[in-house]
């Protein structure tokens, strides 16, 4: 009975009954508002509705806050706000000498309002899992059952109990009920947000540091942050152990913190003496990091990037004197001394990450240590390659599953050596190439991100930004084999024997040639696979290429499209269209359009490239020495060469616009360069 009486006091636990009930009941209706009614609500639309979207009921308890951001608002709050309350007797030395004159010891008022906030979170969490869980089954939903709801228990239960304890243990160290609130979000993304701060500025010095491949790992740190991503990737069980035992951890840390809590530390920014210096030098150095990174982010330069550490190191560090010591007088010779060396440190640690001690930037596996390599734009599809597939039922409870996507992972020797003479070209270059870095709008940057998988099961992983002219020798010999075509086209990677029909839906006119003969749909395919075999680096990487004639939708048995586009490139295509005599249903010809008209560059600003109105083309028409073609053959040369995404890197080569006025009533707009116009239309601006 000591025992039972040592760790909680009735009297107190009822008086926060009393006193704080509301919580409990003004989370209860908020939890009721975003979860059993948003179902009701749902239930009660169209079924057409529901039939478009099944997942609409299951996304509420997956905490997608498009579903209901009222959920997931009022789970990061209310447990906060329940610390901030039931413990901000501390806050006020008044309020704090009086409760601590009672014959009570710290250790029971502690565990008492602990207990308290538990019961006001949990019960409103545990009787929405029960309504729900009855008006699901009530209502006959299939989409939601109870493994779904009792998921969202555990993890409403999860999250509410490390929030609170969060805020709690915060509220120990700091004598201001607005800064323990500050700084329980603080504590609650720090894992997430230094990480990031960290990696993200060591990725400016470090050549080929993967920060990309590192950012969604280290999101998920954060519960906060974690929680907003769960509709996409469920959480493990793991991760919910790691989330009690942080709870349990920082409710030791509160208990022993409160122990020891100076009463006449209320009112203070930071209770305990060994910890102001802690909370200085920790805020100076993530606000450093924070606006240096702005400034990186905004103009690109590293002395941007320097300025901006000064502006926020120096900002923070006096603010915080300030905050600490509740005063202006801050700005004495030994602060300043202080800072300054603060600053030196700093510098010498900024020092030290332009030299590469560890040989981190030169770093290369050996060939034969190498059994495949991920070359692609992110790291994206390698994060990913185990996540990939997924099953639809196709029809009468047959199922098929497919690849969302294929990782671009080489595993021939030869593309391997390949992208190795790549690796060390760019290692070689890694000192002029890292200019690149402060040129992010340049449209010839490309970046590349590498993942070694070595034969011990080991991985090397590197991230560069390049200017890809200066690459294009190495890049070809990779773009043009066997194995890249194959990782990027699926079409290269189908079944012939299980495409149905193929349909092909031309560019600006309302054409569709649509192929279900077999016989006819295996040399299609054949001939398109033959294509995009012959496709050279050039025709792959170029960003200045005229609009497809086309695009191509393969349907296979499952009811699944492969899709591709029809290149003005592919000859092989094109002559099979006109074996088969289907080659005028299948793209704009020059029959199909009124007149062209062109004018010099200068005036293709005056004009929307997307939805040209018919006053534009009016008005270009009958502007004097304007180019009108309707000549066939023209109109033909036009068609084929005429570019449609202007690349402003080559704003000096292009130098005519062009209009073609279809006879359905649409428009197609974009220029030609310099070097690929005609004579014809050369002589028409020369005069």
């Amino acid at each position: 009975m000591k025992s039972k009486t040592s760790l909680i006091s009735r009297g107190i636990l009822l008086n926060d009954f009393k006193r704080f009930a509301w919580i409990g009941a003004g989370y209860l209706l908020i939890l009721l508002l975003s979860v059993p009614l948003k179902v009701f609500m749902l239930y009660s639309r169209d079924e057409e509705v529901i039939i478009n979207d099944a997942s609409a009921y299951l996304r509420i308890f997956q905490f997608d806050t498009n579903a209901t951001m009222l959920q997931f608002m009022s789970l990061i709050i209310i447990p906060v706000l329940t610390g901030l309350l039931l413990f901000r007797y501390l806050q006020d030395s008044q309020s704090s000498d009086m409760l601590h004159a009672l014959p009570i010891k710290r250790e029971t008022f502690y565990n008492t309002h602990v207990l308290a906030g538990i019961v006001f979170l949990f019960v409103p969490v545990i009787l929405t899992a029960l309504i729900s869980w009855a008006l699901v089954a009530g209502l006959g939903i299939e989409q939601v059952n109870s493994a779904n709801i009792l998921a969202w228990l555990l993890i409403s239960l999860t999250i509410n109990l490390l929030c609170f304890i969060c805020s709690v243990a915060v509220g120990m160290i700091t004598g201001m009920t607005t800064i323990q609130g500050v700084l329980s979000y603080i504590l609650l993304l720090l894992p997430s947000g230094l990480s990031i701060l960290l990696l993200y500025n060591m990725s400016k010095y470090i050549y080929g540091f993967p920060y990309d491949y590192y950012y969604d790992k280290i999101t998920s740190l954060s519960p906060l942050i974690r929680l907003t991503e769960i509709y996409r990737q469920p959480i493990t069980p793991g991760e919910i152990a790691v989330y009690l035992f942080s709870s349990i951890a920082l409710y030791f840390v509160g208990r022993y913190l409160y122990q020891r809590r100076q009463l006449e530390a209320a009112g203070n920014a930071i209770t305990f003496d060994i910890l102001r210096p802690v909370f200085k030098y920790g805020v100076t150095f993530c606000f450093m990091l924070l606006i240096g990174s702005y400034f990186y982010t905004a103009q690109g330069s590293m002395g941007w990037t320097y300025f901006g550490y000064f502006l926020g190191s120096i900002l923070a560090y006096f603010l915080t004197e300030i905050l600490l010591n509740k005063s202006l007088q801050v700005f004495q010779l030994q602060r300043v001394k202080d800072y300054g060396i603060y600053c030196l440190v700093m510098i010498a640690l900024l020092g030290m990450l332009h030299f590469d001690f560890a040989g981190y930037e030169k770093r290369l596996p050996y060939p034969d240590e190498i059994k495949s390599v991920y070359l692609d734009s992110s790291f994206y599809c390698f994060k990913e390659k185990d996540n990939n597939m997924r099953t639809v039922n196709v029809q009468d409870g047959i199922e098929y599953t497919y690849q969302l996507f294929v990782p671009t992972i080489f595993t021939e020797e030869k593309d391997i050596d390949n992208i190795q003479s790549l690796h060390l070209q760019i290692i070689a270059n890694r000192v002029e190439d890292k200019e690149v870095l402060t040129k992010r709008f340049n449209t010839n940057s490309r970046q590349i991100c590498l993942a070694y998988e070595l034969k011990n099961g080991k991985h090397i992983y590197r991230q560069y930004t390049i200017t890809e002219p200066k690459y294009a020798a190495s890049l070809k010999p990779i773009h043009e084999s066997p194995e890249y075509k194959k990782l990027h086209n699926e079409i290269l990677r189908i079944n012939t024997a299980d495409a149905n029909m193929i349909e092909i839906n031309a560019n600006g006119m309302n054409k569709n040639l649509r192929i279900v003969n077999p016989v006819l749909i295996a040399q299609a395919i054949s001939v398109l696979q033959n294509d995009l075999n012959e496709e050279t680096y050039e025709e792959i990487t170029t960003i200045n290429q005229g609009p497809p004639w086309a695009n191509i939708d393969v349907t296979l048995e499952n009811h699944r499209n492969v899709s591709l586009v029809w290149k003005k490139s592919y000859d092989n295509f094109e002559q099979w269209l006109k074996n088969i005599g289907e080659y005028n249903q299948a793209r704009l010809l020059p029959e199909d359009i009124n007149f062209a008209i062109m004018d010099k560059l200068p005036d293709l600003d005056k004009l929307d490239l997307d939805k040209t109105r018919t006053q534009d083309i009016l008005d270009l028409e009958n502007k004097p020495g304007i180019l009108k073609l309707t000549d066939p053959e023209q109109l033909e040369f036009c068609l084929r060469n005429y570019l449609h995404n202007y690349n402003r890197d080559n704003e000096e080569q292009a130098a005519y616009s062009v209009v073609f006025q279809l006879k359905n009533g649409n428009t197609l707009s974009g220029f030609l360069f310099e070097a690929d116009a005609p004579a014809f239309v050369k002589e028409h601006f020369a005069r």
